[in-house]
């Protein structure tokens, strides 16, 4: 601590992340911070060359990493947030950085991929002006030109681009409003880090079970394969470090470069410009993902100070990291990915002796050792890890300890293939299948350890900073400079504040599920990505509006709620994530309500209902059905169909009357939501089904003429389109709606209170962090 101390770098680090996760999010205040921290840096220098002394300095440097960060903002901003038009169509040009296929559904409601692309915007061109810009996009599309998905291509296509939230990693999110066209092909380089990634993930592919689809994100962080229910589990074991590249993964690589090149013995000078070689290289094979960036900059770093004839303290160069990443790109201080992979090697640094010194009183050294490194990582980030889930994993060591040393044989092995693939392929094939043994035992951990249960926590920044306060305790308790009355107080606030948090967070779970609303009139079941409510007409009466995608978690549901029959299902439209649960009720349904068809998989599953004995009604606006005391008025779609077509702009949407008003939307766009003001006046409601999952593609005139108080967004965990997104989030803070998320709060029911909505969830979570408008 005293040598970190002696470096001035720590404090510096720590402010110049705080600074930029603030002025990114209020860029207003940039100037101001700017402004003072020049005149303090005067004032201090006067102070120094008076006195003479340190200390002064040190505080300079802090000052100066605080207005150097203002000063890059500043200097950011014009090019990040463009004056372009938005939710018009548009022509643009753009720079892919990055790709990752997300699985979707067609009209037909069959799985196909959808590409989501993290590019950087070139040009805009919109009533015969041109605007240049370097921001960094978002973009949804259905295909790409061949060569458009390398790192580095260029793209040309109408776009219809929209706002996203001020301190989000993107300033802009868009959708391809036609084919794109390719009309600068990435550099070679590219070409050939894309084509390896590529080969290493189709052999994956011909492995079996989970260990294939893990293999490639173990080796290269290529998680596109990585089903949803794995992804939750490696989270949820506290694994999902495993397939983010970072300072493991480039430590192998450039020390692995320098033990060949010392075999070969070629000089230092040499040596050392191979290994920067390598982890450049290494760079562009995994793409340069916030960790990655982090990672390779403190490699890169060591290396020089290794041709130097020095070393290179870990905390030092990591701040140093830190600093020059955060000048380079403030917005990287609000990206998860980048706080919790310098927090996790901080941790990592500073706290792994200490507490291996402490378990060395339990455990053999070894396994000491090996337990403290899990611990010290989970210590470092669980401030930021609690915004992010609140919830403590109870066996996230454990599952650590089991995996950690199965990971660095599927990494090592995994990144071989991926190379030898193309040179050797006998020989890279071998290795993959090796790597996949290591992948699949991760795998198996992962799954055994998500299931098992996790300690909840409080939600928001309550919940952040009793974390920072426990951990904060922690490490005084561990700091052996401190008097041991200090120590034995600091440990025993960390022991209050953990058992009392999560003993109310358990407490109150509790009570809520004893406390479960009978009277409920509308449920919002946690289905995942996609929609499946439950409306109670009373007396045993009950329609679903829409079932998701999986049978199992809307049989979970229902059997909650304790409906066995379905008077009225309703399907809003025909993708798989609102109709593929639809024949798991079969022989169970009355009246099946239907859009205009859409394909042959409609008309089949349209059969497949029938065949179980229900009445299969196509419905259109105007139509009225009572289920119990409830009336559902169809309000969309409009017969004819009109030029909007079929799919989602054609979702049924209902004005569901009972003791409230409902408007339930399906995936209802802008452009139908415009479309229903039109046909006519919209009632004013108390609860709204937020439509398409929370999507950018929303009316804020749809929303205001609504006047819902409520509104209930079902989407997925960690879902992959960014639902809900801040465009709705702003709409519905702007109208006076209060959100709540199946994704974070899982079961909803809203009951009637004196005619006013109230909500029961399952996890209170999105109610705790809300800031009304």
């Amino acid at each position: 601590m005293r040598r970190l101390a002696a470096t001035g770098l720590l404090v510096p680090a720590v402010l110049a992340e705080g600074a930029a996760a603030a002025l990114t999010l209020v860029p207003e205040a940039t100037g101001g911070v700017l402004l003072v921290s020049g005149v303090a840096l005067v004032l201090l220098g006067v102070v120094a060359i008076a006195r003479r002394r340190l200390a002064p300095v040190r505080v300079a440097a802090a000052v100066a990493a605080v207005g150097a960060v203002a000063l890059a903002v500043l200097l950011r901003l014009p090019a990040r947030e463009p004056d372009v038009p938005l939710a018009e169509d548009v022509a643009a040009t753009l720079r892919v950085d990055a790709v990752r296929v997300s699985s979707t559904n067609d009209h037909a409601g069959a799985l196909t991929a959808r590409l989501v692309v993290s590019a950087t915007l070139l040009e805009v061109r919109a009533a015969g002006s041109t605007v240049r810009a370097s921001a960094p996009i978002l973009l949804f599309a259905d295909r790409l030109p061949r060569g458009g998905r390398v790192p580095g291509a260029v793209l040309t296509g109408t776009l219809k681009l929209r706002g996203a939230a001020r301190g989000d990693d993107v300033a802009l999110t868009a959708g391809a409003r036609g084919p794109l066209r390719l009309t600068s092909p990435a550099p070679p380089v590219q070409r050939v880090a894309a084509a390896l990634r590529t080969g290493l993930a189709a052999r994956a592919v011909a492995l079996p079970g989970d260990g294939g689809a893990l293999l490639p994100g173990l080796a290269i962080g290529d998680t596109d394969r990585v089903p949803e229910s794995l992804d939750l589990a490696m989270k949820g074991s506290s694994l999902s470090h495993l397939t983010a590249v970072s300072g493991a993964n480039c430590a192998v690589v450039t020390g692995a470069v320098l033990a060949l090149a010392g075999l070969l013995r070629l000089p230092r000078p040499a040596r050392i410009v191979v290994a920067l070689a390598a982890l450049a290289a290494f760079v562009l094979l995994v793409t340069p993902q916030p960790s990655v960036q982090r990672a390779a900059v403190m490699a890169a770093v060591g290396l020089v100070c290794l041709a130097a004839g020095r070393t290179a303290g870990g905390v030092p160069v990591l701040a140093l990291a830190v600093l020059g990443l955060l000048l380079s790109d403030p917005w990287l201080a609000r990206q998860p990915g980048f706080v919790l992979s310098a927090l996790a090697t901080g941790g990592l640094l500073l706290l792994t002796r200490p507490i291996a010194a402490r378990l060395e009183r339990l455990l053999p050294p070894p396994l000491a050792l090996a337990a403290a490194v899990p611990v010290a990582a989970q210590v470092a980030c669980q401030p930021v890890l609690v915004l992010l889930q609140p919830a403590v994993p109870l066996f996230g060591v454990v599952a650590n300890l089991l995996a950690e040393p199965a990971a660095a044989g599927a990494t090592v092995l995994g990144l071989l293939a991926c190379v030898l693939l193309p040179l050797v392929p006998l020989l890279g094939s071998a290795l993959a299948v090796l790597a996949w043994f290591p992948a699949a035992w991760i795998a198996a951990v992962a799954r055994t350890a998500g299931d098992l249960p996790s300690v909840g926590w409080l939600a928001g920044p309550a919940g952040a900073a009793l974390a920072a306060v426990a951990t904060a305790a922690v490490l005084v308790a561990l700091t052996r400079r401190a008097p041991p009355v200090v120590r034995a107080v600091a440990a025993a606030l960390a022991v209050v504040v953990g058992i009392s948090t999560a003993g109310a967070a358990v407490g109150a779970g509790t009570g809520r599920l004893v406390g479960m609303p009978s009277d409920w009139e509308i449920a919002a079941c946690d289905v995942g990505q996609g929609d499946g409510l439950v409306l109670n007409g009373g007396g045993g009466a009950y329609a679903v509006v829409d079932t998701g995608r999986k049978a199992q978690a809307l049989a979970r549901c229902l059997g909650r709620l304790g409906v066995r029959h379905v008077d009225v299902l309703v399907l809003t439209h025909y993708d798989a994530d609102h109709v593929g649960a639809a024949r798991s009720l079969t022989g169970r349904v009355g009246t099946v309500l239907v859009g205009p068809s859409d394909g042959p998989a409609a008309e089949e599953l349209r059969g497949a209902l029938a065949a179980g004995g229900a009445r299969v009604q196509q419905v259109h606006r105007g139509e009225r059905l009572r289920v119990g005391r409830i009336v559902l008025d169809v309000l969309w779609p409009t017969d004819p169909l009109g030029p909007l077509g079929t799919g989602n702009p054609a979702s049924i949407t209902l004005l569901a009357t009972g003791r409230l008003r409902s408007l339930l939307t399906g995936d209802l766009g802008e452009d139908a939501q415009n479309a229903l003001l039109v046909a006519g006046p919209l009632p004013h409601v108390d609860v709204v089904k937020v439509a398409h999952h929370g999507s950018a593609d929303q009316s804020p005139a749809f929303y205001a003429a609504a006047g819902a108080g409520v509104g209930l967004i079902s989407c997925g965990l960690h879902n992959d389109y960014g639902h809900p997104t801040a465009r709705l989030l702003r709409i519905l803070r702007s109208n006076g709606v209060q959100p709540f998320r199946t994704d974070q709060d899982g079961l909803l029911l809203v009951t009637a209170e004196a005619g006013t909505a109230r909500v029961w969830s399952e996890r209170p979570v999105t109610a705790a962090v809300w800031a009304p408008g």
